[in-house]
């Protein structure tokens, strides 16, 4: 086991017996190494239910295009845990990581701490140290008692779209839960807002009235429009912009990159080209997001003839998302390797979905509580012939290459099982 991973197994014990959403911890230990989230680039942060990776990988692409100097923040991993923190666009080398959690290590004492506080505040060492042209910065959970939203100021806010999730935390309407996202919120700091439904728009007007922010609004401020397979047309305010299609796959990524594009258009004090911009666009790549497995271990084994996507959505905004892939595909041999965490809901996810496939396969998921194909199969009595247990993705793919010609497999229900797939695959996040 290497250092790195020693320690950080170490934090995760400091966990505190009762999860209460708060700033006191990760303040206190901030206090304790100086108060690094004081001293930090300009920040842009990002809140929000589904979306806030892409969106943030989008900004990422854009302003190291532009030949900007890029700190990132975003959870969680899913193959290694330097994965959560760039330094100038580069993963955090293990060197850096075992000095920055040892230094919080050390002045947190075996103090109760979420190993997210813990963690965010080894980040804030990091970025305050090295110096860089803006930071993006994705809340964990929720936002406004999410351990990154210690920082005193922002340069913007971002709201990507927000769904029914983690309900045991922000609570079990969009209404509570959006009054949690838009916490992020800083005084006469702007904020972008994705396309939002009615009772979340509602929230966050109200929210932006208290604070004095301007909200950048979709439909109000910017705007998808036409849509072919080469680009696609965004409005922003009275500006009319053909972009080049993303690399990365469905019409959701259209909205993600809208939201940066937007970001990107009303920051200012950044010189951004519109050339460059679209290149950023068009070349941006993240993991796990409908990802096409091209290659690899888990390639070699089911062949050409079939088609692997893999995707980490495990709610039901990411299930529409998947839903508009789906149907683009209605007529082909279409297969479901599905894993979910216990503490999801699977209804929510499956329900538009499953009558697309011809079989289910559940798995599942290594070093955690998952739903079993027993359940599954109580929910979905009708569908009990095509739901089956495997032991492994593997194992799934040797069984469909066995009894088919061809077809499209789909792995998705956890970001954890996506993990899992691409360290499988010996694939490589740099």
């Amino acid at each position: 086991m290497k250092k790195s991973e020693q320690i950080l197994k170490r934090l995760e014990s400091l966990h505190p017996k009762q999860i209460d959403l708060s700033l006191e911890r990760t303040l206190n230990l901030l206090n304790k190494v100086g108060n690094p989230q004081k001293k930090l680039p300009p920040t842009i942060h990002v809140a929000g239910t589904n979306g806030k990776g892409s969106t943030i990988a989008f900004l990422r692409s854009i302003f190291e295009e532009n030949n900007y100097k890029v700190q990132v923040y975003t959870s969680p991993h899913l193959i290694n845990f330097n994965e959560r923190i760039r330094i100038n666009s580069k993963l955090i080398s293990n060197e850096l990581l075992i000095s920055l959690l040892e230094e919080c290590e050390f002045y947190n004492k075996k103090n109760p701490i979420t190993f997210f506080e813990i963690t965010t505040v080894a980040a804030y060492l990091g970025f305050s140290r090295i110096e860089s042209d803006v930071l993006l910065l994705e809340t964990g959970l929720g936002g406004r008692f999410d351990a990154t939203n210690v920082i005193p100021t922002t340069i913007c806010s971002v709201i990507t779209p927000i769904s029914m999730d983690h309900m045991s935390f922000l609570g079990n309407s969009i209404k509570s839960i959006t009054k949690e996202k838009v916490g992020i919120f800083k005084k006469n700091i702007p904020a972008v807002i994705s396309k939002q439904d009615k009772e979340a728009i509602k929230v966050i007007r109200e929210e932006s009235k208290k604070k004095k922010v301007k909200l950048f609004e979709y439909s109000k401020y910017w705007e998808i429009s036409k849509i072919n397979k080469a680009f696609f047309h965004l409005k922003i305010e009275n500006e009319f912009l053909k972009i080049p299609m993303p690399n990365l796959f469905g019409n959701h990524q259209l909205y993600n990159s809208g939201t940066a594009m937007t970001v990107a258009k009303i920051q200012k004090q950044f010189s951004l080209k519109d050339k460059l911009t679209f290149q950023g666009i068009k070349k941006t790549f993240w993991p796990a997001r409908m990802q096409k497995i091209e290659s690899g271990k888990l390639k070699s084994i089911i062949g050409q003839d079939f088609e692997i996507w893999l995707d980490g959505g495990h709610n039901e905004h990411a299930s529409n998302m998947l839903l508009d892939n789906i149907k683009k595909w209605k007529e082909e041999n279409l297969f479901l390797i599905f894993g979910m965490l216990s503490n999801k809901e699977p209804r929510e996810f499956l329900n538009k979905i499953i009558n697309y496939f011809r079989s289910i396969y559940v798995v599942p998921i290594a070093n955690h509580s998952f739903i079993s194909t027993q359940q599954i199969k109580q929910i979905y009595k009708e569908k009990k012939d095509i739901i089956k247990p495997s032991l492994s993705v593997i194992e799934t793919l040797r069984v469909l290459k066995r009894e088919y010609k061809k077809g499209k497999i789909i792995i998705c229900g956890s970001l954890y099982l996506a993990g899992d797939v691409l360290k499988e695959n010996e694939s490589l996040i740099d």
